[in-house]
């Protein structure tokens, strides 16, 4: 198996020294990988074909390739070969925090597992690169109950709230919720080689009172309101067209009536005959004038009530609208009036 390329040491150390570091890391990614194909298994002989691609890979000079088959080949089969490679790669991709960790995880397995040599080359490489490393500090201003804080989609825990945490450099987005505030978020490009960023989160602002549930049942009456009020409107103008209609043909017949007793009133002395003609004319003109009226006021109140029907529903709770058409007659006509309240 090829060693792994000379670039992935600190940039801190002798050419001399670069060179054996570097070989002394390819022997020992070499030998602690090599158990893990010894071990059988589906999922070990993927995790060592995963390996075997991300070395090829890392010999091209392509840890942007090699990175995610040694991710691979660590999940389905954690060794200290794969993390060491795995860091190696990581560094070279600028993510020193990822590398530093992959780096810390290498030496405590390999302290699991009697490595010795091995562990003593993750924790060189982890302490070459710790000052290195990028941190972020998060700090909470009022932390509101149930606060919660993301940093790029991941729950950071209350503990590191403050501390001054490693991370890979580049950007990163901090989101703060909590029940009954708004939330809060904000994006942070933290720097290379040691560099240190702080965000203050501030107190979240409360969110706005939700509105209550709607009550059904309310919603229905007003529903049923509305649609009774143009029923109403409905039958208010058939019964005012039918009544103009009335008082259309009764001021018809009392025309008739009276053009009929003129011969029989000369000098408006009128006959038996002719009288009974007169009164019927004024009977019939009454109705009709009565008609009329009621006709006018029903016409009207059906508009009415037909546009009180359209209108925006009241809040839930409201009292319905309500109407209702109240005919009158007098000793000289007829009308009707609309009451209710809306």
């Amino acid at each position: 198996m090829r060693t792994p390329r000379s670039s992935t040491a600190s940039s801190k150390t002798s050419p001399a020294r670069l060179r054996a570091v570097a070989l002394t890391l390819a022997a020992a990614i070499t030998l602690a990988h090599a158990p893990a194909a010894a071990q059988g298994g589906d999922n070990k002989a993927i995790a060592e074909e995963a390996f075997v691609r991300g070395r090829e890979f890392m010999d091209q000079g392509k840890p942007a390739e090699a990175c995610p088959r040694f991710e691979e080949s660590v999940r389905l089969d954690p060794s200290v070969g794969a993390l060491l490679n795995l860091a190696l790669c990581s560094d070279q991709l600028g993510r020193t925090a990822t590398a530093w960790a992959r780096y810390k995880e290498a030496a405590n397995l390999a302290r699991a597992t009697g490595q010795t040599d091995r562990q003593r080359i993750a924790e060189e490489f982890a302490d070459k690169l710790a000052p290195r490393l990028s941190r972020l500090r998060i700090n909470v201003d009022k932390p509101a109950a149930g606060l919660v804080i993301k940093r790029n989609g991941e729950v950071l825990g209350s503990a590191l709230l403050g501390e001054p945490i490693p991370v890979d450099p580049g950007e990163h987005t901090i989101e703060a919720a909590a029940p009954g505030f708004l939330p809060w978020s904000t994006k942070v490009v933290v720097g290379k080689d040691a560099d240190q960023k702080v965000v203050s989160v501030p107190a979240l602002a409360a969110a706005p009172s939700a509105r209550g549930p709607v009550d059904e049942g309310g919603a229905r009456g007003a529903e049923k309101s509305s649609n009774g009020l143009r029923t109403a409107a409905f039958i208010a103008g058939g019964v005012g067209i039918a009544a103009l209609g009335v008082g259309a043909v009764m001021g018809g017949l009392a025309t008739s009536d009276v053009g009929e007793a003129d011969p029989l009133c000369p000098a408006k002395k009128c006959s038996a005959a002719g009288f009974a003609l007169v009164e019927g004319a004024q009977t019939k003109a009454l109705a009709s004038t009565i008609g009329f009226g009621v006709g006018a006021a029903a016409l009207g109140a059906g508009v009415v009530l037909f546009l009180v029907s359209r209108s925006p529903a009241k809040e839930p709770g409201a009292e319905a609208a309500r109407a209702w058409l109240v005919p009158s007659f007098g000793p000289h006509g007829g009308g009707a009036s609309i009451l209710g309240s809306f």
